[in-house]
């Protein structure tokens, strides 16, 4: 009968089999005995609040630490920027004069219109060249321009100026003309 109840060693040990149930669990005989001396001086210490605050502690407390801050404050330079342009104004005002002259140097409004002055005699000949004109065309042009011949007979050259520019070496294409 003695096998029969749960409670025996027999059973235990058949439903188990040799692994015994109350056993330890690992490494804990190694910690014990720091626990133990733990739990004893936390027994020793008494169970009154240990830290006290003296009476008016905190009435004060604000004015402790304001005390202390404002010895540590420094006295800092302010360097004001009214100052800072009134350094930086003349070399603006240099710059802008010598960025004015610089660009009045250039002449940027350049006239590109042409005129006879500023066209070369080899150019008007290509020109003459290579369009036809007509009689007409020319008449139409100058047709306010053209002048008599009675305009000149006011004027009175000499023969021998007239002698004088026709015998010149620059002139001589006028005497090669005439032959």
């Amino acid at each position: 009968m003695e096998n029969e109840t749960p409670n025996s060693e027999q059973f235990i040990q058949s439903t188990l089999g040799n692994k015994n149930p109350f056993a330890t669990p690992d490494n804990y005989f190694d910690a014990i005995e720091d626990q133990f001396s733990a739990k004893l001086a936390e027994e020793s210490f008494s169970k009154e609040n240990p830290f006290k605050v003296s009476d008016n502690y905190f009435d004060s407390l604000e004015d402790t630490i304001l005390a202390k801050v404002e010895l540590g404050k420094k006295e800092v330079k302010v360097i004001s920027l009214k100052d800072r342009l009134l350094k930086v104004i003349p070399f603006a005002a240099a710059a802008s004069i010598i960025l004015f002259i610089g660009l009045n140097t250039f002449n940027f409004n350049t006239d590109n219109t042409a005129s006879l002055d500023s066209l070369s005699d080899a150019d008007i000949e290509y020109w003459l060249d290579s369009n036809t004109l007509h009689t007409t065309d020319i008449a139409s042009v100058l047709e306010d321009d053209l002048l008599e011949e009675n305009a000149f007979y006011f004027t009175d050259i000499e023969d021998a100026s007239i002698e004088d520019y026709i015998n010149t070496d620059d002139n001589s294409y006028l005497l090669n003309e005439l032959k």
